[in-house]
């Protein structure tokens, strides 16, 4: 039996091809082949928002040969990856081809290795989910409904870039943190440390800061605040002569578990703290890894499983293969009793059902080291870290925590601020110190994760053997300095987790999203941190105004979650879509208004930031990687496209060559003429059949128009 297989990239078609071997004919798709239109709004709302879908222009060639393989298969296998975009790709395809009566099954895996190949294909899926198909299908529509919709309004009254649905909270989230620190008003705060030692042998000493008097405790925002240098000297010059001797000491043993495997969320984030690679470059490589990578075999293989995931479980034969390479390696000792299990926290977890890890864990980085470019290898050596150290022992820690006890020698001394009456007892003022030991590494053996202590814990250190009741010498006391800190700007791997915690978006839109920001201009990278521009801010303020239920976090939320109602069946996707729409359309109604009447910083229309945002988009989007637009600006010096000679390869017989896109220039008399696609003013362009009004952000986006006459492009525009 012939059988047609379709997968989306021409990478993971050659690392199939070999697996199935000769009786398979494996095709990609190269990703979509059907969307909506770029011209139009291409969705009937009146018509319970059917879409409609147009083949994309540049997928001729590539249904053409799907096509003209089908004729000689007997059935077809649709491989598309395992999550509601690559159900809905596969959708698309039958709505093309049309196999009639011949077989279609539906295969998924999550790596890409002979093992997990033959075992999909021996248990096929005899069609498609629809409810997953539908789910895309909803979020797609939703969209395109506020992108085509919003953006031009933006263009108009704002001379913004874009909107997006998802896009236009994560805006918000950073201008929201970034008016949050300029609002911080730092406070000021004390503590006291005191340095003792037992006095027979004054090396054997430690820290220990104090929390108590009485019953109150000492602390920032707690009953007793140290508020300034009088408050804290006053107590040391109380204390430096006070009586120190130990309260109490307690030892335990404490365990501290390994983190879990990665999902994409951790993935971009453990990436951009440990690698400083970007959501973006990170999805980019991980991806390579999964599709395959020639290690020496001759033929591609995936080095790790499927990347687009929120899931924390892993396959028992991923565990075993983990423990018995654990046990080869390190020995049992580093093996706990059982297998551990992770439970996902995230709500609605569902595009996967395994975390991201190695498809072998016997294939050690070090050896696929040579097959790799540096940036594969170090984020292949990350998951496979992650992943061994998730299955291995807890650290063990010796921790030992003494409390000291300092009791003035006087019978009673005023201290104005600790509210002690004259006639009552000198209360005791409690020191604590804690110690911390490591006994057994456990999984920090093969995976280091900083700790993080704030300036009011205990920093661990080592204890000397004391007993209660014991003596202690005072070395020093000295008051330290404190100020609380505003909270920190996003960066890019910490955004992600914000959406991610907010149940914003899923892990297969968390890199756009992000990119997006920067390539729009909207938030530029500063020393790896992201800070918004006076456009992205007044494009925020007016989008809230406008659209308070769209901007809304919780609202937000709640859309996510009729899209995960949608892949399980619970509802249909024309009521998720109506449940958006029906609000989002009245705010629509007073929207201009509403964006006309919020404030407008003049800086917002800076002309170099909507070039270099231009630039950015001709140069594939790849903001994050460069720095922010302006950082893309001056590293690319303005990088025109490359002038295709005639008669060679790519270029059609008698065509002049194509010209730089820095040529073409918005006209004076298309000011007005903005994309029907994403809002951005048009461009005169040529091309064979005369010229046509393209969008600036060619080829980003490829909203195209015809040329107006003078006198009806306003009434177009107003259309």
């Amino acid at each position: 039996m012939k059988t047609l297989v379709i997968v989306e990239s021409p990478t993971k078609a050659r690392a199939l091809a070999p697996i199935l071997g000769q009786d398979a004919r494996v095709l990609a798709s190269m990703g979509h082949v059907r969307d909506l239109p770029a011209d139009k709004l291409g969705v009937d709302i009146q018509n319970d928002f059917a879409p409609a879908y147009v083949v994309l222009r540049q997928k001729g060639r590539t249904i053409r040969a799907l096509r003209d393989a089908l004729r000689d298969a007997d059935r077809v296998v649709l491989a598309t990856d395992p999550d509601r975009e690559g159900e809905a790709i596969a959708w698309h395809l039958l709505q093309i081809l049309k196999p009639g009566g011949k077989s279609v099954q539906r295969v998924t895996f999550h790596a890409i290795t002979p093992e997990a190949i033959h075992d999909a294909f021996l248990h096929p899926r005899p069609g498609l989910d629809m409810n997953l198909v539908y789910a895309q299908q909803a979020r797609r529509v939703l969209d395109r409904l506020v992108g085509y919709q919003v953006s031009p309004l933006l263009w108009k009254t704002r001379r913004g870039q874009s909107a997006g649905r998802v896009q236009s909270v994560a805006l918000r989230l950073v201008v929201d943190r970034e008016r949050e620190i300029r609002s911080f008003t730092p406070r000021e705060y004390w503590s006291l440390i005191a340095d003792l030692a037992k006095p027979v042998d004054l090396t054997q000493h430690f820290l220990a800061r104090l929390v108590q008097v009485g019953n109150k405790r000492v602390g920032l925002d707690q009953s007793i605040e140290l508020k300034s240098r009088a408050d804290a000297d006053l107590l040391v010059a109380v204390l430096k002569n006070a009586e120190y001797r130990v309260k109490s000491v307690q030892q335990e043993q404490k365990a501290r578990k390994p983190w879990p495997p990665f999902t994409t969320s951790t993935l971009q984030q453990s990436a951009s703290a440990r690698l400083g690679m970007s959501p973006a470059d990170t999805m980019k490589l991980a991806q390579q890894l999964y599709e395959g990578i020639d290690a020496g075999a001759g033929q591609l293989v995936g080095l790790i499983t499927y990347m687009r995931t929120d899931s924390t479980a892993i396959a028992p034969e991923a565990q075993q293969q983990a423990r018995q390479m654990v046990t080869q390696t390190l020995g049992e000792r580093y093996l706990p009793a059982t297998a551990p299990t992770y439970r996902t926290r995230i709500k609605n977890a569902q595009e996967a059902h395994e975390a991201i890890r190695p498809t072998d864990v016997f294939r050690y980085p070090n050896n696929v080291k040579e097959h790799l470019s540096d940036r594969q290898y170090r984020l292949y050596d990350l998951i496979w870290r992650r992943f061994v150290a998730s299955q291995m022992a807890p650290a063990l820690y010796d921790v030992t925590t003494i409390t000291v006890t300092a009791t003035l020698r006087e019978s009673f001394v005023h201290i104005p601020f600790l509210a002690v009456a004259e006639s009552g007892s000198q209360p005791d003022f409690l020191f604590r110190a804690v110690g911390r030991e490591l006994k057994f590494d456990g999984f920090l053996r093969v995976w280091q994760e900083a700790e993080e202590h704030s300036d009011d814990e205990d920093a661990p250190q080592k204890i000397p053997s004391l007993q209660v009741a014991e003596l202690l010498a005072l070395l020093e006391l000295t008051a330290q300095q404190h100020f609380t800190q505003p909270p920190a700007r996003y960066t890019e791997a910490t955004l992600v987790k914000a959406l991610e915690e907010r149940g914003i978006g899923r892990p297969s839109t968390y890199a756009s999203i992000v990119q997006t920001l920067q390539v729009r201009a909207y938030v530029l990278l500063e020393a790896r941190h992201l800070v918004p521009t006076p456009s992205g801010e007044t494009t925020c303020d007016a989008l809230v105004t406008a659209f308070p239920g769209m901007m809304d976090y919780r609202f937000t939320e709640q859309v996510e979650d009729w899209l995960d109602d949608v892949s399980r069946g619970e509802i249909t996707w024309v009521k998720a879509l109506r449940d958006f729409y029906v609000p989002f359309a009245q705010a629509l109604e007073m929207a201009e208004a509403r964006m006309r009447a919020v404030p407008f910083s003049s800086s917002a229309t800076n002309s170099s930031e909507k070039d270099a945002s231009t630039c950015v988009d001709d140069l594939g989007g790849d903001a994050s990687r460069l720095g922010g637009v302006e950082t893309a600006k001056r590293r690319t010096g303005w990088r025109r496209t490359k002038l295709r000679s005639q008669g060679g390869k790519g270029s059609r017989k008698g065509r002049s060559p194509i010209a730089s896109r820095r040529v073409a220039k918005p006209a004076a008399s298309f000011k007005d003429v903005v994309c029907p696609l994403c809002g951005a003013p048009m461009v005169e362009r040529s091309g064979p059949h005369g010229t046509f009004l393209g969008c600036s952000r060619f080829p980003k986006c490829k909203g195209t128009r015809n040329q107006p006459s003078e006198t009806n492009i306003k009434d177009e525009h107003r259309s």
